[in-house]
């Protein structure tokens, strides 16, 4: 009975691991090492004026510039997350630049 028990559990965090990364999910829960370095820059404008680094860091709770060490659209939709809550009144021109893996050079804006 605890061989049944402990099959059941096995299969269903494998089955769990394979959906999160086949179904595309936002929930970013794996089974698995990290494999995502993202080196990134953002920058924020709002209310036409460019926020400085220290005031992207207190904007967002996150160096403008620095490794993130989990897949980008975790990132994107950090920074979505936050204009779309606490900096919606100030509609802030978001640009964020970022390399996964050493790849070439991606860039997603907000406006």
């Amino acid at each position: 009975m605890l061989t049944v028990i402990g099959a059941v559990i096995l299969l269903a965090q494998l089955g769990n691991v394979l959906y999160q990364h086949v179904a595309g999910s936002r929930r970013y829960f794996a089974w698995a090492p990290n494999d995502y370095a993202v080196v990134y820059t953002i920058t924020s404008e709002v209310h036409g004026r460019q926020l400085t680094r220290a005031q992207v860091n207190k904007r967002y709770e996150i160096d403008a510039h620095g490794l993130w060490e989990d897949p980008p659209q975790r990132l994107i939709d950090y920074l979505n997350r936050y204009e779309k809550t606490y900096g919606a009144s100030e509609h802030a021109h978001v640009v964020l630049r970022y390399s996964l893996d050493g790849h070439r050079e991606q860039t997603w804006e907000r406006n």
